[in-house]
């Protein structure tokens, strides 16, 4: 870059991260930062329809809404069943609008789709959703004005519906021999959300010992309002040693093709210090 070069102006999906619930719906804005004299842009935004469907997208309250500016709306495409928005205008008699310092190009509203509804053909490979963005932008004397573009990506929410109110150990303090070779976990969660959900507990560990590793539990349903506890076991060599867990109960989501997606809620860490008379 020159020196004394303006940086590029940037063009970013807003906000960049979203956790909206399964089923639920959420509105994104590419946002334009960084430029001035704007007389006219063409965004685009690419979605995974098989995650993500497009329900609507708007230009009212954008930098060029055609409300209050005199502009030619030169492309205007929604297509729900490819994921794919376009949006194309240009101001007329050559009057512009500078960001002050942001201002949306476009506002896009999407609908969480349902894994588990039939016809559904999403994978749990598929999460992480990206949503991806690309621009131009357009400046007085139809200048090109150089931006760089950042989308954003969508995951479920990892604690909607599922409150972890501690994980510990049957035994922290644990003799081998008195209690044998086995230490019981377990997390107790509530699901505070407003329908079924099937959870699991993964405990992950490691000890001063150099021992690592994971257990986890099996599948529980919970009903709305209903707590529970997902248990399993931690098994230890016959040696002073200290493990450290963290106990993390999932939200388990399954899909038509079998798969699962488990998404991670609020952990908790202990630890169980292991005595060898």
């Amino acid at each position: 870059m020159p020196v004394n070069a303006a940086p590029p102006a940037t063009v970013s999906i807003s906000p960049g991260s979203i956790n909206t619930a399964i089923g639920g719906t959420f509105t994104v804005n590419a946002i334009l930062s960084g430029a001035s004299a704007v007389i006219g842009y063409d965004v685009r935004v690419i979605v995974n329809p098989d995650v993500l469907t497009v329900t609507g997208a708007s230009l009212s309250g954008t930098l060029l809404d055609p409300a209050t500016n005199n502009v030619l709306i030169a492309r205007q495409q929604v297509f729900p069943s490819i994921g794919f928005v376009r949006y194309a205008l240009v101001t007329l008699g050559g009057a512009s609008q500078t960001p002050n310092p942001s201002a949306s190009l476009l506002s896009v509203t999407m609908q969480v789709n349902d894994p588990s509804a039939v016809g559904s053909i999403a994978t749990a490979s598929e999460y992480p959703a990206s949503i991806e963005l690309s621009a131009e932008v357009v400046g007085v004397g139809a200048v090109d004005i150089p931006v760089t573009t950042t989308g954003a990506t969508y995951m479920p929410s990892a604690d909607v519906g599922l409150r972890n109110t501690g994980c510990r150990a049957a035994n922290d303090g644990f003799n081998t021999l008195a209690k044998g070779f086995s230490d019981p976990l377990f997390c107790r969660i509530v699901n505070t959300g407003a329908q079924s959900i099937s959870v699991s507990g993964v405990f992950s560990f490691r000890s001063l010992g150099g021992v690592t590793g994971s257990t986890s539990s099996a599948p529980l349903t919970l009903a709305p309002g209903q707590a529970g506890e997902v248990d399993s076991t931690l098994t230890v060599a016959n040696a002073n040693d200290i493990f450290i867990v963290s106990g993390t109960p999932s939200r388990l989501i399954s899909f038509q093709d079998g798969s699962v997606l488990a998404i991670p809620g609020p952990s908790s860490t202990f630890k169980i210090v292991v005595n060898v008379p």
